[in-house]
């Protein structure tokens, strides 16, 4: 990785920051430690701990996860994906909406990366188009969800609170997270649901003029009104965006059925 080129930031978490990098002609999602990992020997064994059993984990092709970690001249740790285009679908909403076929098929790809995470115990957090990896034809292009593994990683207090980044942007957090609990397989269903009416329609239902508003909607939410026009997609907003966990998908495998009915 001697001549790697971190092109663009993607993400800021805890214990990593996460860039787009470029070798060559090839893409990678790659993730740095922060410096100050350096200094909190237990964060950093749990960091190495986490390391070894994700990168050695048997990979999905739905799911981007870190397939590499080295040691950069600075003494920080760098995971590396394989790799990928560069592009996402943040870019591709940038022209408008995404053609309903082709949100329906991503959709089903995101459900199978999610129960990959669940089943490893594990929540994604931000099912943000700037997640969602572009990959295959450029006329009919399918996606990765990236791995936020790293960026989602708590240790205790081994960070001091002025340190703590915020990793989520507020639009993206189901009402329970914008209300201060933490994130679970419940969390994930809400922002499957946040992500594909964007796709949709080309904006996140909850987002204010503000960081704060957006905040608002989330915790404040209360059970969409499908339009018309998006009738046949009742079951699946109305199934993820429910401000009850209880009342959404059990699970991102029951959210898969509901897409495939749709395809």
């Amino acid at each position: 990785m001697r001549n790697l080129e971190l092109v663009r930031k993607l993400g800021d978490g805890s214990a990593v920051e996460s860039f787009l990098g470029r070798e060559g002609a090839n893409h990678y999602l790659v993730q740095v430690s922060r410096p100050e990992m350096g200094c909190a020997a237990d964060l950093m064994g749990r960091f190495l701990d986490t390391s070894k059993t994700v990168v050695d984990s048997t990979p999905h092709p739905d799911l981007l996860t870190p397939q590499r970690v080295t040691m950069t001249k600075d003494g920080r740790f760098m995971l590396r994906s394989d790799a990928i285009t560069g592009w996402t679908a943040a870019d591709v909403l940038r022209r408008g909406p995404v053609p309903e076929p082709v949100v329906v098929d991503w959709g089903i790809a995101l459900c199978e990366a999610l129960s990959v995470l669940h089943d490893r115990g594990q929540t994604h957090g931000c099912l943000a188009p700037r997640h969602l990896h572009l990959h295959g034809s450029p006329g009919f292009p399918s996606v990765r969800l990236a791995d936020t593994t790293f960026l989602h990683f708590r240790a205790g207090g081994s960070l001091t609170p002025h340190q703590r980044v915020t990793v989520v942007e507020p639009e993206y957090l189901s009402p329970e997270r914008a209300s201060g609990k933490r994130g679970t397989p419940a969390s994930d269903v809400w922002g499957f649901g946040v992500l594909m009416v964007e796709l949709l329609t080309g904006r996140a239902p909850f987002r204010g003029s503000t960081p704060v508003e957006s905040r608002m909607k989330a915790k404040h939410a209360k059970p969409p009104r499908v339009p018309e026009r998006w009738a046949r997609w009742s079951e699946v907003i109305l199934g993820t965006l429910d401000p009850l966990p209880v009342n959404r998908f059990g699970s991102a495998l029951e959210l898969r059925q509901a897409l495939l009915a749709l395809a």
